[in-house]
């Protein structure tokens, strides 16, 4: 399964193309007050989200397209962007602490933090986490109607 997101295709550079995900409009309940997230969204600024993604569509600047993530993939950049160095700074931390008092805890968490930034650093992004363009937005796929 896949999450799915439309987006405008800004720029084209040999095979990648840079898209800014828009806003589906598909609840409807921005105008009746329903949700506060368009409030949230206004009050902290309306941030250009721009991303690149594989051209596999051959998009032109201006397309709208449709994007798309599997579904666990947000679970899993979430753990890797903010579990690890948690438990990377806590370890650090505590093994600090218990060796070295509180400087060490304090060296232990730099340390953490720092081993959790290599990490991040060097270690490839898997190729299936990464958004990928499904479809042009105006096409549709036939399905057959059952009779």
């Amino acid at each position: 399964m896949m999450l799915e997101q439309h987006a405008v295709v800004l720029k084209v550079q040999d095979h990648r193309a840079w898209v800014e995900a828009r806003e589906s409009g598909t609840c409807g309940s921005c105008g009746t007050g329903g949700c506060s997230t368009r409030r949230l969204a206004d009050l902290f600024g309306s941030r250009q989200r721009a991303f690149p993604v594989n051209n596999s569509l051959q998009a032109s600047v201006g397309e709208r397209v449709i994007i798309g993530i599997p579904a666990g993939a947000l679970w899993k950049s979430a753990a890797s962007l903010y579990g690890l160095p948690l438990l990377l700074m806590l370890a650090g931390a505590l093994s600090g602490q218990h060796w070295l008092g509180d400087a060490g805890a304090a060296g232990g968490l730099l340390a953490g933090l720092g081993i959790a930034l290599g990490v991040h650093k060097f270690w490839p992004v898997s190729s299936a986490m990464q958004p990928v363009m499904l479809r042009r937005e105006h096409a549709f796929e036939l399905q057959s109607v059952p009779e």
